[in-house]
């Protein structure tokens, strides 16, 4: 008897194989993925070869090096026709039917038809329809997907990128007839089982045992505990960007406290280190009260984070504690607040010789120096992010784990925001497209920043119905990542339309805020 598969990607390669040996061709395999796993059929394609998107890149490339994709290229192509997704063009869609061995129109098999009756239609049909029996079938097969990949398997690694790819490509495809606001509910609970996996629980047997006893007795800390608890962090840090804060804070507290008893009982030699990672789980603790909108509880754990960041005499990791407290400031209403933390954070940046440091310090100085309505001090400290990003990413120098979310994406997202709070209207929209095309959607919580940061700039430029298009989106994610933070920054982008609250555009996003459970304004 065969063994279970020990994950969605095993159980789409096994199923493919046999549908294979029984003389399917791929197209078929594809249509069948489509309609038992509710991807689309560009998405069908691709999981019908048992690839991931980055392994599609990687074929794609293989085959056509003069054209280079990367993962971000098909995840845009799979999201569209959804606002964050691109049209693949008809030279694409010929390429991508040779890579996958299947007609053109087979990636195109689930668009409407809209020369049927829209009785007939794939999308057809009343609203609410058949929305309990559909609920019932994609409750559980999220259920199953997230089981599979975030619990993980024995010594397995979980794989965050395919877990976000897969859950993200589930929300795109829910059908229109579904109550989304019951179904919203479900997923809520669904994703919160998911959460209380036991995530640090990938070390070999004789790792665990030794971790385990340097948890009963803090003075047997080692380096092999000590680079468990570091995995763990940044764990904790990836699941937190897919699921939000809810899912992990009580998991990093307790870590936290942990960490603080080895710190007191470490060698010399290992207590920089294990301060360091105190630092950095006290900082995580902060900014996930940040994103949950308890600022004060964010404020304490930051300054907590920043004293152990110096008594580990750790230059960089200050800057980035630092410019978390500017960001902190900046976002209250305390754009001078932010900028002395964000000098401060400067001048330690100058200290880490850290190029990656002296930019993000640059960045959360650009943002007080924006929201202070200092447009000369902004723009020069957005030019310094820029010259020491660049230097950062082509120098080769190694780059600290905490600065993984800081990407080409995140520049342009904040160089939008910047220039919206500087009235550049223009510059905000090309900054946005720059941001979302480079956006990772495996990081769902910046991803869908980046998908308000161009709703806002679609607002800025007074193209509301592109605008209501965008923050739909954007709300479409939160089912996936519930951080109040995304909540309000939905329902501020909701409110800068007012003035055009009764259109046809803003009538039909306030009915999507209502369905994905985000609080809109009274008519």
């Amino acid at each position: 008897m065969a063994a279970k598969p020990r994950s969605r990607r095993q159980e789409q390669i096994r199923a493919a194989s046999e549908l294979r040996a029984q003389g399917w061709s791929w197209a078929r395999v594809a249509a069948e993925f489509r309609d038992r796993y509710n991807v689309n059929a560009r998405a069908a394609q691709r999981m019908a070869r048992g690839w991931s998107q980055r392994e599609a890149a990687e074929a794609w490339n293989a085959r056509w090096p003069e054209d280079p994709k990367t993962f971000k290229n098909f995840s845009a192509w799979e999201l569209w026709p959804g606002a964050t997704g691109h049209a693949p063009s008809l030279a694409t869609l010929d390429r991508l039917a040779r890579l996958y061995e299947c007609a053109p129109g087979d990636l195109l098999a689930d668009m409407p038809n809209y020369g049927a009756k829209s009785a007939n239609s794939p999308h057809g049909g009343a609203a609410g329809s058949d929305g309990g029996a559909v609920s019932s079938m994609l409750v559980p097969a999220l259920a199953e997907v997230l089981t599979g990949r975030v619990v993980g398997f024995g010594s397995v690694d979980v794989n965050y990128a395919e877990l976000a790819e897969e859950v993200v490509m589930w929300a795109q495809g829910l059908p229109g007839g579904i109550n989304r606001r019951e179904l919203v509910q479900k997923i809520g609970a669904t994703l919160a089982v998911a959460a209380a996996a036991p995530l640090l629980d990938i070390a070999d047997p004789e790792g665990r045992a030794r971790a385990a006893k340097a948890v009963d007795e803090p003075h047997r800390v080692d380096v092999a505990a000590i680079e468990q608890a570091e995995h763990g962090l940044k764990n904790f840090r990836m699941q937190s960007d897919i699921l939000g804060p809810q899912a992990v804070l009580s998991a990093v507290l307790a870590q936290r406290k942990v960490i603080g008893d080895f710190a007191v009982h470490a060698s010399s030699e290992l207590r920089p280190r294990v301060l360091s990672l105190y630092a950095e789980l006290s900082q995580l603790v902060g900014w996930e009260l940040y994103d949950i909108g308890d600022y004060r509880g964010a404020a304490h754990y930051y300054d907590d984070a920043r004293t152990a960041a110096h008594d580990a005499e750790n230059a960089e990791l200050v800057t980035y504690i630092l410019s978390n407290m500017s960001q902190l400031a900046t976002w209250q209403g305390k754009p001078r607040v932010g900028i002395d933390h964000a000098i401060a954070a400067q001048t330690w940046a100058g200290e880490s010789h850290s190029a990656m440091a002296q930019a993000y310090a640059a960045d959360v100085a650009a943002r007080a120096f924006a929201a202070a309505g200092d447009k000369s001090r902004a723009r020069a400290a957005l030019d310094i992010e820029r010259a020491a990003a660049a230097e950062a990413r082509s120098g080769g120098e190694p780059v600290a784990a905490w600065w993984y979310f800081y990407d080409e994406s995140y520049y342009w997202g904040i160089r939008s925001e910047v220039s919206r709070q500087l009235d550049d209207p223009a510059d905000a929209l090309y900054a946005s497209a720059q941001a979302l095309s480079f956006s990772d959607p495996a990081n769902v919580r910046d991803h869908t920043h980046r998908v308000i940061d161009q709703a806002k700039a679609h607002i800025a430029d007074s193209n509301v119905d592109a605008a209501s298009q965008v923050i739909t989106e954007a709300a479409r994610l939160t089912t996936i990542n519930r951080s109040p933070r995304l909540n309000r920054i939905i329902r501020d982008a909701r409110a800068d339309l007012t003035p055009w609250q009764r259109t046809k555009p803003v009538r039909r996003l306030d009915e999507a805020l209502r369905d994905y459970n985000i609080g809109t304004l009274q008519a």
